[in-house]
């Protein structure tokens, strides 16, 4: 199992479409066909459940939909940590915020981090505190 191979299934599980998950990650439509069959191969047990009209993930695959994610998150992080504290600089942050803040403190906030920081790409979610909760807790935002 890879970490490519995870990445190209959570696009699958996200867009619950092959070729709009094969035009997210940049490669052909079979391709990423192969792989998710071949990763399905190796669990031994379907992770979608396909028809001509629709994609959906099975119980199975919900549950590694909701690992591989907590997953990715941290081998991203842990890339992160690695390069700060050999003085590299942190690249990227992702913030969750619920609606009031992303028209009132938000703003602000992102032109001062913009301005001290101008190196870091800076990745915004909204959702409710609920959500917001989960990202934290999963590791999909800071």
């Amino acid at each position: 199992m890879e970490l490519r191979q995870l990445s190209y299934f959570v696009a699958v599980a996200e867009e619950l479409h092959f070729g709009r998950a094969a035009a997210k990650v940049r490669i052909a439509q079979p391709a990423l066909s192969n792989h998710v069959q071949a990763l399905e191969r190796e669990l031994g047990c379907a992770l979608f459940i396909r028809s001509t009209r629709r994609v959906e993930l099975t119980r199975a695959g919900e549950i590694f939909h909701e690992r591989c994610v907590g997953i990715l998150s941290e081998v991203d992080l842990s890339a992160e940590i690695t390069r700060a504290v050999a003085g590299k600089t942190i690249r990227q942050i992702r913030i969750g915020t619920v609606y009031p803040a992303t028209t009132g403190v938000l703003p602000a906030f992102l032109s001062k981090i913009a301005r001290k920081y101008p190196d870091i790409r800076i990745h915004i979610s909204s959702g409710n505190t609920g959500d917001i909760i989960r990202g934290l807790e999963n590791g999909q935002i800071n």
